[in-house]
């Protein structure tokens, strides 16, 4: 799987193999230069699996190697790994951070964190070679990706197909891309019809710089080599405190910020210099996040399949024996990954710091964000199938009415939002509902008596 300009995920290959190995890995990197691209400077994002360490640590293999290929590790299996090691939220919070720093700075003083919390933690990422993992090291290879989710969410779309004989899996593969392709080739020729240029996913990023970039003075000290400084303002909010210097060259096409160079993006620095000097920003930016190279990715054509006697007759026939050792073991097989640790959220960390834009927990009553049905305040009132009163039960109707009130007070449709007038009469009607049904003493008291105590 790839990701194109949209940070989306873009099927590139597949392949049916026996099992992941040095063999089946290195056949299949093979193919994948050979009949699906031929450009240089591809980044490989991947898991620590052998086979494929194997592949690149093999340098009889030139097509995997440097400038053509540029091998690099997901952070989040890394970052697992580190984990079932050491056991330690703090150090894999801390990982994390190094890892993502775009700055040689931030990296060396959270790898210092890192050495003061775990000196053997330390040791560890010491061994491995910080291009394959830090975003500071990286040269610019990865367009910031540091994960590969995308591809585990497409793995769920063909989860299905896995079971399936080998002819039915392919071919409920092919007509899955092919409805992907078709669906975003269409969106995005209407996009370019309207006049957009550049994907969402960049401009929104673009826009954001744009207005940091407002605060920032800019002072050219080098028109021949156009070379300047920026000024940062100091931020009480900003956890770094602000009021940095960064350097940005034009010709480099660099900032000491390290953003530009990680992202392909122009960062707000560079956007406050061409704000200054009149020049356009958007010609800093990649040619990869435009319009025109998202729709040439999804402009091929899938051809449709012929029926099957007009299939060709194949030149030699192969005879494949079953592998003995390939013999299915007893039980239902699994059709999902082995999850981990870092799949379950963890309570001390936001969800979306392990799981890139995955959903966050909502509570099953309340619908909120940050607790579950167990942990709900509405469980608090107690319910009439436990053996609860009726004056239990009419509490509880009270105050989902006045949640169902106060919900449509911040309607996202502002005609459909209740005026105040509304709601003072509703929350009248409610408490005068309630007065009329509740229970007398003496009917609330025989129905607590009545209830069995277990």
């Amino acid at each position: 799987m790839a990701t194109n300009g949209n940070n989306e995920v873009y099927p590139l290959a597949f392949a049916v193999v026996e099992s992941e190995s040095t063999e089946t890995w290195g056949w299949f990197l093979a193919c994948l230069l050979t009949y699906v691209t031929d450009r240089t400077n591809l980044c490989i994002i991947s898991d620590r699996h052998r086979g494929i360490q194997s592949c690149f640590d093999d340098t009889t293999r030139g097509y995997l190697q440097p400038p053509l290929t540029h091998h690099r590790y997901c952070l989040r299996h890394l970052v697992s790994n580190v984990n079932t090691n050491f056991n330690s939220v703090v150090l894999k919070n801390l990982v994390w951070k190094a890892a993502t720093a775009n700055q040689v700075r931030k990296f060396e003083n959270t790898m210092d964190c890192i050495k003061n919390v775990n000196r053997a933690a330390y040791d560890y990422l010491k061994e491995i070679d910080q291009e394959k993992w830090t975003l500071v090291h990286d040269h610019g290879h990865r367009y910031g990706a540091m994960t590969t989710n995308l591809s585990e969410c497409f793995n769920g779309v063909l989860k299905g197909a896995r079971s399936l004989p080998i002819t039915a899996m392919v071919m409920f593969t092919f007509y899955k891309v092919n409805s992907y392709f078709d669906d975003r080739q269409n969106k995005t020729l209407e996009q370019l019809e309207e006049g957009q240029l550049w994907r969402k996913y960049a401009y929104d990023k673009f826009e954001a710089n744009q207005e940091k970039a407002k605060l920032h003075m800019v002072r050219r000290m080098s028109a021949q080599q156009h070379l300047y400084t920026v000024d940062t303002q100091s931020s009480l909010l900003n956890t770094g405190g602000g009021a940095h210097t960064y350097r940005v060259s034009l010709i480099d096409m660099t900032c000491t910020c390290g953003k530009w160079e990680a992202n392909k993006i122009p960062c707000s620095h560079l956007i406050a210099v061409c704000a200054k000097h009149n020049h356009d920003a958007t010609e800093y930016m990649d040619r990869f996040y435009r319009m025109e190279e998202w729709y040439h990715s999804y402009e091929s054509i899938f051809q449709p399949l012929k029926d099957r006697l007009e299939w060709p007759e194949p030149e030699e026939r192969r005879i494949v024996m079953p592998n003995p050792q390939l013999i299915r073991e007893k039980g239902r097989p699994k059709s999902t990954r082995i999850r981990n640790e870092m799949d379950d959220e963890d309570r001390e960390l936001p969800t979306s710091l392990w799981i890139e834009n995955g959903p966050k927990l909502k509570c099953g009553l309340c619908r909120q964000e940050g607790h579950n049905r167990r942990r709900c305040p509405t469980r608090n009132v107690a319910s009439t199938s436990h053996g609860g009163t009726k004056e239990a039960a009419l509490q509880q109707r009270e105050v989902c009415s006045s949640n169902t009130v106060a919900m449509s007070c911040v309607a996202k449709v502002p005609d459909l939002r209740r005026t105040m007038d509304e709601v003072v009469r509703t929350n009248e009607e409610i408490r005068q509902s309630y007065s009329e049904n509740r229970p007398s003493f003496e009917e609330n008291k025989v129905m607590v008596s009545n209830v069995q105590t277990p």
